[in-house]
């Protein structure tokens, strides 16, 4: 009952707050909506359309027969589950977790197998990584390999000690058709549309919170700063560019941000799998633990990198 009661009153605030700023509010749903259309869109969509044809047409497991063998050595998911390891590191978020769900939906992994990889494994792309974040932003190109290592390593290492306690068996899968036909392109296309579609809904309404944050706690900016990259990834990096904080902060602090990915990410990504009612608070336990061990790490290789041994 209580949490019902707080919902409903975050809800009434969040209205009342649109009705009073209806400026503020048109302004930041506009960023966020440019924000998902110029950027987020053309990105993702052909990546979750192709994701779907593979999933859904039996394509995968002639990708999954070859890298397998290889992936294995590295973390000891099943056959089908490598998919999603490697959808999840090169499609990068949201797209690993849906492709988790949608492996875990089909049967073709198991329940904890899926939720593991959604939770490693649904980090932001290392596109965004080295083009958004370090070019564009943080103007740091050179800390590219730094970035990758202080972000994938945690979730790897969680990743490997938790899918060896399930000791899943060096299965093969038995042989199949794989049929690509227009009902499953037109299925992979619709789905992906419709999942992109939810992402810009989630990013619009946490545009709108990261406004109501600045206008009614204009005294401590750096407080908006942290609540805005801890509400939304990609808007909390943009504030840090003119935060007038030093750059050994700045950097560590972008990859906490990026590595945590904010509840707007935590929302999207539980849209995406809602089928698979994977838990909700070892997701954002998990993912809060690798922001905090990737800050720490990055703070370090930062240091190495600036200040270079003799």
């Amino acid at each position: 009952m209580k949490k019902k009661f707080f919902i409903l009153i975050a809800l009434l605030l969040f209205i009342l707050f649109i009705l009073l700023h209806p400026s503020t509010s048109m302004t930041a749903a506009g960023n966020g909506l440019l924000l998902w259309y110029k950027q987020l869109l053309p990105a993702l969509l052909p990546l979750a359309i192709l994701s779907n044809l593979m999933v859904y047409s039996n394509y995968m497991q002639i990708v999954t027969k070859y890298l397998y063998p290889l992936t294995k050595r590295l973390i000891p998911t099943s056959q089908n589950g490598c998919f999603a390891f490697l959808g999840g590191m090169l499609f990068g978020f949201p797209l690993g977790s849906k492709i988790s769900a949608d492996l875990v939906c089909q049967g073709k992994i198991s329940q904890r197998e899926g939720e593991i990889l959604a939770i490693c494994f649904n980090q932001l792309s290392p596109v965004f990584i080295s083009g958004y974040l370090l070019t564009n932003i943080l103007n740091m190109p050179q800390m590219a390999v730094p970035s990758y290592i202080a972000l994938y390593l945690p979730p790897l290492c969680y990743a490997r000690q938790n899918l060896r306690k399930l000791r899943i068996p060096n299965q093969k899968n038995s042989a199949s058709d794989s049929v690509l036909d227009f009902r499953i392109i037109d299925a992979g296309i619709m789905n992906g549309f419709e999942s992109l579609t939810k992402l810009g809904g989630y990013i619009v309404l946490f545009s709108i919170f990261a406004a109501l944050l600045k206008t009614y706690n204009t005294g401590y900016p750096l407080v908006n700063m942290v609540c805005t990259g801890l509400v939304e990834v990609t808007t909390g990096i943009s504030c840090l560019k003119d935060s007038g904080l030093p750059l050994p902060f700045i950097y560590p602090l972008a990859i906490f941000f990026t590595s945590f990915g904010g509840f707007c990410g935590f929302a999207q990504t539980f849209s995406m799998t809602k089928e698979c009612s994977f838990s909700k608070m070892r997701y954002l336990t998990c993912r809060f633990c690798f922001a905090a061990v990737s800050c720490i790490i990055s703070y370090f290789l930062e240091a190495a990198n600036l200040h270079p041994l003799p």
